[in-house]
């Protein structure tokens, strides 16, 4: 390992346990904090195992050799455990959840003759293993990229149901998603695809014990320096509060719409009736209007359960709650923007005035409906 890659990794770890300590104390968001800071200490005490390595720490102290080998197997599901937290999918942790560290468990128990032996003998067993390719460690690490990816894709899934969740609670979701676990999740991603390739490599093309760990963790490096750049710079990353998270309906409880309407006890009649009252209250009132209207206010009005306004909205309009409302503010600025009293108006004023709160959900939001971005709409009205 080159001396700048050693020291890259070496403040990686340093970085990664200040980190730690900072998530740990951290006041808001408690308890998936806590989880992801037993995550960067791991990841932070691999960087270090990785290190001694590479400086010949293992010769003078050879019980640390190999301290790390079943790590790999606590990223995945610890990592799920966070999603399951920030989601609110979980609220407490369960003694049942250490079944997924099974592995882990499993690993270190595997190579633990290893450290029963003296002294010389392991000194002599680690020349072997770094000699000679193992079958044994090599199937072993084999399922380590698959272990993690499984339980990446498990967190994707919660991501997913949580935003569709969302969608049927608020018109606005832009301080709601949770755009950081799916960056966190997307760079566990980018580690796991690393390994896999690495491992590949190297068990076919022979690239070698030290070059392979160099490039996974130099990955693992910028994983922890960029997890660190938004504790500093972007805190908010980590301090929404549990309760305006776990304020909507718990995603533990959201099934596909078909699913989850099955056993209605609307009639067709009472979904009409539900359905006019909607759109009368949308073309006269313009409920639209409020950029952080919600399902709970609009049910309230109407005089319904958010249940089965929910349900109305999905069966009779075919849409989530967030795509409805949004669909009348595109309306809104496409009749505003032909109306002469906007003429004046920017495209961002009258998009505001129509209901939307950034430029960014904005834009997003016209294309998504038009097909069109909200300037190329203004050319083509003005035409």
């Amino acid at each position: 390992m080159s001396g700048w890659v050693g020291n890259i990794l070496l403040l990686a770890s340093i970085q990664g346990f200040l980190l730690t300590v900072f998530l740990l104390f951290s006041k808001n968001n408690i308890k998936a904090n806590r989880v992801l800071s037993v995550t960067m200490f791991f990841l932070s005490l691999d960087l270090l195992s990785v290190y001694s390595f590479a400086a010949g720490w293992y010769k003078t102290y050879p019980v640390i050799f190999g301290a790390n080998f079943g790590f790999p197997f606590i990223y995945g599901p610890i990592f799920y455990l966070y999603a399951k937290f920030i989601t609110g999918k979980e609220e407490n942790f369960s003694a049942k959840y250490l079944v997924h560290f099974i592995p882990f468990l499993l690993a270190h128990l595997y190579v633990s003759p290893f450290y029963f032996l003296s002294e010389q003998e392991k000194i002599k067993q680690i020349s072997v293993y770094i000699s000679d390719l193992q079958i044994d460690l090599i199937a072993i690490s084999a399922f380590k990229p698959i272990h993690g990816l499984i339980y990446t894709l498990y967190s994707l899934k919660l991501l997913k149901e949580f935003n569709a969740q969302i969608k049927n609670s608020y018109s606005n979701i832009e301080k709601k998603k949770l755009d950081w676990l799916r960056n966190l999740i997307l760079g566990v991603t980018i580690i796991w695809l690393i390994v896999a390739f690495t491992f590949v490599y190297t068990t076919m093309f022979g690239l070698g014990y030290s070059a392979s760990n160099e490039i996974i963790y130099f990955s693992v490096a910028i994983f922890i320096y960029a997890v660190g750049y938004g504790a500093l710079y972007q805190p908010e990353m980590f301090a929404k509060s549990e309760k305006s998270i776990y304020a909507a309906e718990k995603v533990a409880e959201e099934t596909p719409q078909q699913e989850k309407y099955s056993k209605s006890n609307l009639s067709e009649s009472q979904i009409e009736e539900i359905k006019t009252k909607l759109i009368s209250l949308m073309e006269n009132k313009k409920d639209f209007l409020n950029s952080e209207l919600t399902i709970d206010q609009l049910a309230l009005e109407i005089g319904v359960s958010k249940h089965n306004l929910s349900e109305t909205i999905n069966t009779a309009f075919q849409k989530n709650f967030y795509d409805f409302i949004n669909n009348y503010r595109v309306e809104e600025f496409k009749r505003r923007i032909k109306n002469p009293d906007y003429a004046n108006y920017s495209l961002l004023a009258i998009a505001f005035e129509s209901g939307f709160s950034s430029k960014s959900s904005f834009n997003t939001i016209f294309k998504k409906h038009t097909g069109s971005t909200p300037s190329e709409y203004r050319k083509k009205s003005s035409d």
